[in-house]
This record gives C-alpha cells, structure tokens and sequence, in this order.
C-alpha cells in the first residue's frame, strides 16, 4: 500500500506540474511498469489499491476532487490497456479465429506478440545441419546472438526444455521454447520483451500454445487435431480469467459464463447458459439492447460504465468491454464481454464529491455569514475607541473586543485560506516586483508594537524579486510572530541575498519543539500548545504561500540552537 500511496503522491504532484498529457504518459507508465510480469488479478489489484490511494488523498484534502477524477480516469485507461492484453476474450478470439485460418508456421510469430502485453519481438527458428536458421520474425528486429550457438534458443534445442532468462541477448526477458514432436526437437519459438522482466503465466501458457502449433504446423499436423488444441487451450484461458467473462449469441441466449461471473453475479452456470442474459435490471433493459445492437454492428466497447445486478437483486457498478464475435464466413454472430468491478471505486468518488460540496458549501458560510457581522463588530470597535471618548474602564473592555474581533477575523481569514487551497488545489498569489527587505521591516515593526518586544532584522545583498507582498508578509508574520511567542528571549530575522533565491531565516532560542510535533509541523490542525489562540493552520497556509512561489520552507529545532525556519524564495516565478 505505500508503494501505491507514494506513487499517488508523485502523480499528483506531476499533475499540479504539467499537463494533462504528460500526466497520462506517466501513469501509463507506472502501471505498466507495476504490472510487468504480473498475474491479470495482481495487476487489478495494484491499480486498485493506487485508486483507493487517490481517493484517500482526496478524502484527506491533499487532492480536489477534479484531481482525483483526472487521476482515477488516467489509472483506468492504463488499467484497461494492460487487461485488455492479458484477459480480454475478444482479442484472444481473434487471436484464435487468425491461429486457426493460418496453414503456415511463419504467422505465429505475428501472433505471438500480438497476443501477448509484454513480447514486442518473437522468431520461429528451425534446426538445420546442427545449427539453427531464422525462419520468421515478427517485431524488433532479432539481435544476431539470438541464433548463435551459445543462444537462450540454442539452449531450449539443447536441453529439450523450455529456457527463461533475464537481462540477454539485448532484451530485458527472453523465453523460449522447443518445438517438440516426440522426443525430436525441430527448433524453438523464442520470445523477448525490452519493457518487462518476465512473462506472466498466461502469457507463457499461450506462447507454449503457440510453439505446439508450430511444431504441428512444421510436421503437418491436420486441422482438426491443432483446432481441438486451440480451443482448449482457450477455453482453459477464458476460465482461469480472474475476471467475469460473459458471451452472448445475436438472439441474447448465455454461451460462456466463466468461474468469475458465477462468483461476482451469483448465478451457478447450469442456471444461465442457453439463457437469456439475467444480469440487467428491468429499468436499464434499453441501454443494454444498444449496447448489443452496436456490437452485433460489428463495433467494440471498451471500459463502459454500466449498472447491473446480481442474483441477491443487489446491484453493482461495472467497467464493461464488449467485442464481436463473427462466424466462419465473418457475420457476426455474438459478443463477448470482459466485466471488472468498480462499485468501490463509484461509492469513493461520490463520498468525495459530497464532501467537496460540504466544503464550497462551508466556505460561502464562513465568508459570508460570519465575516460581515464580525466586519460590523470591529468596525464599531475601533470607531468607539478612536471617537467615542470612552472612560477608561468603558475604554479598556472596547479595546479587547475590537482585539478579540481582530483575533477571530484572522482566524477565519486562515480558515478560508485553508479551505480554498483544498478545494482549487493551488494557493492564489499575484506577483509584482518588490523588495522583500521592505516588506520584512514594515511587519516586524507592527509586531514590535503588539508583542512590545524587540526583534533583530539583519538583512544582506540583493533582496529585489517577484513575489506577492500580501502573501509574503503573511509568512513573515506568521513566523516572527511564532517565534516571539514560544520564546522569552531574543528573536532574529535574517535576509540574505542569494544568485536565484532570496532566504528569510527566523530564529528563536525558546525550547525545542518536541520531536513528534516536529515531523508534522506543517499539517493543518497541528499545534505546539494553545497559547497562539489560533486554529493550527498557520504553519500550513505558510508553507502553502512558499510553494505557491516555487519556493521551499524548512525548520530545524533543538535544545543548544532553538528552533529556526528556513525559507528560501526564487526571485523570480510565473505570473498568476
């Protein structure tokens, strides 16, 4: 789970970075990569568990939900692609209907890869005057040691058994098996991938198919007998498919119903075939008729959503690919369906979204119904104090509410802060040109004044860059005015100019932050202790404004240096 946990990060990461595109082309590759060499039902499994990883994520606040949608779609197409190869019916069948039309031993090395995710070149070698001659290729083009006599080919002849190697003859994977006919070897089908480091057990147990055939073929084998082989060798595929596997004929009538559909749906096999399909609900009894017009239109359905029910009448989300079936003269005379289980995944993102709108919905609220009311309270306040010539006991009670009022005014300014950062996924920030060295002295000196203590400003070199003044006084204030209050001695402000960066350092010589406080400073709702008065989002809204300006934000702590923040800020950045 952490390994899917961590990849979530990163994608999401990648996605706040760059483009749609290039955010699909590195989750195609992390699951291709996680799946290489692996079972059908592992590779469900992983893309699974980095689904529900995004979610969580999303649940935690660390993703919008236009992330995770983005993120989920990206992770079922890969998902699809990848079973598409392994598992769908529709590409083994035509695979099958290929195999069975071919009379020549030369197209099975085409089909071969193509029958396979991880293969991208296969050859059919033959064993002639002690040595072994390329009879077909299909792919990359075969390295010239592929058909040496120290080859893994050569190997497989030799030894009369299949030879699987990793990291040979230019390929990452190198499978072959002999062609055997009794105890004579007549060559080898051998098999590389440059992508993954071994072929799953499917995809061996169909290469070994591929290799009788051959063997047959070389020999004249009739075609019944390579038929017969073929079909159980299919059969055998369809059945072990971790997923359901469910073909029609053109009048609707059950034909396959693998072990996977009897285990999801519920129904027994003896109880469906030569039936009509019961699976669809009677109100989706339309949707479904389409769906079987456009393939019986000859068209292929992949990875469509679709609702359907099991025999308990619970009702279930599915991913459905739908393929044509057609008859020895090519009409088509059927479909056959993959079907994966999404229902978990569908509950998750419609928690997601209600949770989203919660949070939209809490945000008008806060901005709204209880800023303008706290807007009337300080005004008055500080119009009372500044006008309404109060006696002094009268004057001391104004001035804590109007302190109070500011108090809960930052407050909800931090909330907001929060919560739009969770809901837009970026922190807004408008740059201009300013001197940070300005903006520093200007709030330390307003912190001087509501903390009457000192603090030591040393600034060095060149402090110009493109930042967002409001933003960045925020930072400065949210720190020093940290500092000042886990600290009863001296507080220092550092800036220093840098080639790219300029660094803003506060320091204190307060005690330690603890340890288990420390790994989790900058999450929202951590607090060292309540003396701040705050909602524990300070440091967090910090960090979100550092890296909303490309920047990076540190701090150490401990009992001989105190505790110092690090904030280095690029001089210059992208507008917004």
């Amino acid at each position: 789970m952490a390994g899917e946990a961590g990849a979530a990060r990163q994608l999401a990461g990648l996605l706040r970075g760059g483009g749609r595109d290039r955010v699909a082309q590195r989750v195609a590759r992390v699951v291709a990569e996680a799946c290489a060499g692996v079972e059908p039902a592992e590779a469900s499994r992983l893309c699974s568990t980095l689904r529900e990883s995004i979610l969580e994520l999303c649940e935690k606040g660390a993703l919008t939900v236009p992330e995770a949608r983005t993120l989920c779609q990206e992770v079922d197409a890969a998902e699809a692609a990848t079973l598409e190869t392994l598992t769908t019916p529709h590409r083994a069948l035509d695979a099958l209907e290929r195999a069975l039309s071919d009379t020549s031993a030369r197209a099975l090395p085409q089909l071969a890869v193509e029958g396979t995710l991880a293969a991208d070149s296969a050859a059919l070698l033959i064993a002639e005057h002690d040595a072994l001659m390329v009879r077909a290729t299909a792919g990359l083009e075969l390295p010239t040691e592929a058909a040496g006599a120290h080859s893994v080919s050569a190997r497989a002849v030799d030894e009369r058994a299949i030879v699987e190697v990793a990291d040979s003859e230019g390929a990452r994977a190198v499978y072959a098996v002999p062609l055997r006919l009794g105890e004579e070897v007549l060559g080898a089908l051998r098999v590389s991938s440059q992508t993954a480091w071994k072929f799953n057990e499917d995809e061996k147990r169909f290469l070994r198919a591929i290799a009788t055939r051959a063997a047959a073929l070389l020999t004249g084998e009739g075609p019944q007998a390579r038929l017969e082989h073929t079909l159980r060798t299919f059969e055998s595929l369809i059945e072990a498919s971790p997923l359901p596997i469910v073909s029609i004929d053109r009048d609707g009538r059950v034909q396959i119903w693998n072990r996977a559909a009897e285990e999801l749906f519920g129904w027994p096999r003896i109880e469906v075939l030569g039936r009509p399909l019961p699976l669809v609900p009677p109100d989706l009894r339309e949707e479904s008729a389409a769906i079987q017009e456009e393939t019986l239109a000859g068209q292929v359905i992949r990875n469509r959503e679709v609702r359907r029910r099991r025999k308990d009448g619970t009702e279930i989300d599915l991913a459905l690919s739908v393929a044509p079936l057609r008859d020895p003269g090519g009409a088509v005379s059927g479909s056959i369906a993959i079907l994966v289980d999404i229902s978990d995944r569908k509950q998750r993102e419609t928690q997601a979204a209600r949770t989203a709108r919660f949070r939209e919905h809490f945000v008008g609220i806060v901005s709204h119904d209880l800023r303008n009311p706290l807007t009337a309270i300080v005004t008055s306040a500080h119009l009372l104090l500044r006008y309404g010539e109060l006696p002094e006991r009268q004057a001391r009670v104004v001035a804590r509410i109007a302190s109070s009022a500011d108090r809960m005014a930052r407050m909800i300014d931090d909330l907001l802060d929060f919560a739009r950062s969770k809901l837009g996924g970026e922190f807004p920030i408008h740059r201009r040109r300013i001197d940070l060295r300005q903006i520093c002295e200007q709030t330390v000196e307003e912190l001087e004044f509501a903390f009457t203590r000192q603090v030591k400003l040393e600034a060095n070199g060149d402090l110009w860059g493109d930042w967002d003044p409001d933003r960045i006084a925020q930072v400065i204030s949210n720190l020093v005015g940290n500092a000042v209050q886990h600290s009863d001695g001296d507080v220092k402000v550092t800036l220093r100019g840098e080639a790219d960066v300029v660094v803003l350092e506060t320091h204190n010589g307060g005690p330690p932050i603890p340890h288990e406080v420390l790994s989790h400073i900058f999450e929202p709702g951590r607090r060292g202790d309540a003396r701040s008065g705050g909602l524990g989002l300070g440091l967090f809204i910090v960090q979100q404004i550092v890296l909303a300006h490309g920047g990076s934000i540190e701090v150490t702590s401990n009992d001989g240096d105190g505790t110092k923040f690090t904030v280095a800020l690029p001089r210059k950045g992208r507008h917004k």
